[in-house]
């Protein structure tokens, strides 16, 4: 089975951009649980800054 997921959260208001770290950590629990992050791809708006990563994710069911 696969699925999409959208990952937003911020860094902080003044610091701006996607926390990094944090998806990190939202990749490393998804592992965890028996997913496997086939591709991760960038979500830009007009000016190119990143606003959240798409996470396309597949689960090996038998």
């Amino acid at each position: 089975m696969q699925k999409i997921i959208e990952f937003k959260k911020q860094r902080g208001f003044f610091r701006g951009g996607i926390d990094i770290d944090a998806l990190n950590e939202r990749i490393y629990q998804l592992n965890q649980d028996g997913w496997k992050v086939i591709n991760v791809s960038a979500s830009t708006g007009l000016y190119g800054q990143v606003y959240a990563y798409i996470l396309l994710i597949e689960n090996e069911e038998l």
